[in-house]
């Protein structure tokens, strides 16, 4: 009739715990612990879990959307014939490529649709035809741009930044000209960005010197001819010689000195310190 024998039974210990005949004596404590330790494994765990997709959205940029480049035009890769089938028929939206950026011109089927005046530059990239106009020939219709002046260049940029705002853009084309299998640029890319920087470049100091160097007065009659002339507050008149994208140009400028040089020509047969010259 006692109890605390060896049948399992518990019996009351001192501080509140039973002892389950496995002659280990517990605390009120030991089952807090318990779970306070497997709660901090799930925090833990979920906090890897975490830790594991962001990793993987950070790996996934690395991809060929290549995110960090500066090339990115936050559009995806378009294969040369997932770019022909967007010609109206194969399938009814229209896309063209310029520079290797691919658009959908859907809107302007107008213009880009079967008979429209533009419809020779849907379904491929034909940059060189938006310099040429050669745009009714597969020769004219290319994307290779060797041998244009810089200036031409950036003008076909020009057109690529009036397609982005006027038109959605689709994404990369590659591989291709512009871009490799991957959407990262290409040496021509390369060569092409430098040449459009230099023409800015260019352009810049050209607009500088307009601005330094006022454009001469000038005046034409079948009678006496041409003439040039500087006001006597603005200098004296000489052909200035630059080169502006890569082309040469000519103008007539106002130089506050009587000094001429290579780039400053004389007019013939007029003086250095003469304010009008015939020409």
């Amino acid at each position: 009739g006692t109890s605390g024998g060896r049948g399992g039974a518990s019996t009351p210990t001192k501080d509140g715990a039973s002892n389950a005949g496995d002659g280990v004596t517990r605390g009120p404590s030991d089952g807090r612990w318990s779970t306070l330790a497997l709660v901090l494994v799930v925090v833990v765990f979920a906090a890897l879990g975490r830790l594991g997709r962001h990793a993987a959205g950070a790996l996934a940029t690395l991809g060929p959307t290549y995110a960090s480049s500066r090339y990115d035009d936050g559009g995806r890769l378009v294969t040369p014939e997932e770019l022909r089938r967007h010609d109206g028929i194969q399938e009814p939206t229209l896309w063209l490529a310029i520079l290797g950026e691919v658009f959908d011109v859907t809107k302007g089927e107008r213009h880009y649709g079967v008979g429209g005046g533009y419809a020779g530059f849907v379904a491929k990239d034909g940059t060189r035809a938006f310099h040429t106009g050669h745009f009714d020939t597969a020769e004219g219709l290319t994307p290779d741009v060797s041998g244009l002046p810089d200036s031409a260049l950036l003008a076909l940029r020009e057109w690529a930044d009036f397609y982005a705002r006027d038109y959605a853009r689709v994404g990369r084309l590659a591989p291709g000209h512009y871009h490799d299998e991957r959407g990262e640029p290409t040496d021509a890319r390369v060569r092409f960005d430098a040449a459009v920087e230099r023409a800015r470049s260019d352009k810049a100091k050209a607009k500088a010197s307009d601005e330094r160097f006022p454009a001469c007065r000038a005046r034409w009659s079948q009678r006496t001819g041409g003439e040039v002339w500087c006001d006597e507050d603005a200098g004296y008149p000489r052909k200035e010689l630059t080169h502006v994208g890569g082309k040469p140009r000519v103008r007539c400028a106002c130089f506050p000195d009587e000094g001429f040089s290579d780039a400053r020509l004389l007019y013939p047969g007029c003086a250095s310190n003469a304010r009008r010259c015939a020409t």
